[in-house]
């Protein structure tokens, strides 16, 4: 099956760990965009397949800024949390976000859940086809 590279805005005030987690991501072909903070009105949201949004932002926390998203950014959205399984969940449910991952992320693991994000949301069974030998 091939998988169409996303364009992926990240959400993340550390540079060290949003870079590793990006170095996976591009080497499936993804485009990843970085931003430091909350303020999320210097990018267009709608132009991205795909968010990923850490908790903890230099100007202030991740939710704060989920919370401001319209739904439909919402549900294309992973935020990176540190909360138990519960929170998480909570996370997820309450703001109708595509998944909510434990930290520390493990780059491979987000490549996953980016792969599986990309299936359920932009490929219809009929688009599906066998990867070229």
């Amino acid at each position: 099956m091939n998988i169409t590279p996303m364009k992926i805005l990240m959400v993340h005030g550390d540079k060290e760990e949003r870079g590793q987690l990006a170095i996976m991501l591009t080497r499936f072909e993804h485009g990843v965009v970085f931003a430091d903070g909350v303020d999320s009105s210097e990018f267009d949201l709608d132009k991205y397949d795909l968010l990923i949004v850490d908790e903890q932002l230099p100007e202030g926390a991740g939710i704060v800024l989920l919370q401001q998203f319209p739904a439909n950014i919402r549900s294309k959205t992973i935020y990176l949390s540190s909360g138990d399984e519960k929170e998480r969940a909570l996370y997820q449910n309450s703001l109708g976000i595509y998944e909510c991952m434990e930290k520390p992320v493990k780059p491979m693991d987000l490549a996953v859940i980016a792969c599986d994000f990309y299936v359920s949301f932009y490929l219809d069974n009929w688009k599906l086809e066998p990867m070229s030998c």
